[in-house]
């Protein structure tokens, strides 16, 4: 079962705070809000710093096979002559000032 404690909720100004009992207070100054659509909870949680972002990455590698070559497209590029027209000025001015 969950452990649940009583927050007290208090306005400031235009702004409503909840003080957070010891047992759940957060590691950092920020937080992550978010609304659970269907029961209508908020739900408070830890913003993870850069640096376990990056040991979680660590300790979990690409597998050998991501974006292998067969897996990729080699198709060739999308032609868009619009597109196209617009940056061939440029070109052309590129090539006139050698």
């Amino acid at each position: 079962m969950t452990n649940t404690a009583r927050a007290r909720v208090f306005m400031s100004g235009r702004s409503q705070h909840v003080t957070i009992p010891a047992e759940y207070r957060f590691r950092s100054s920020h937080v992550s809000i978010r609304r659970n659509e269907e029961t209508g909870e908020i739900i408070l949680s830890d913003i993870p710093s850069l640096e376990e972002v990056l040991a979680a990455l660590k300790e979990s590698p690409l597998p050998e096979d991501f974006m292998n070559p067969a897996d990729r497209d080699h198709s060739l590029p999308q032609r868009r002559p619009t597109l196209e027209a617009l940056f061939a000025d440029d070109d052309e001015g590129e090539d006139s000032g050698k």
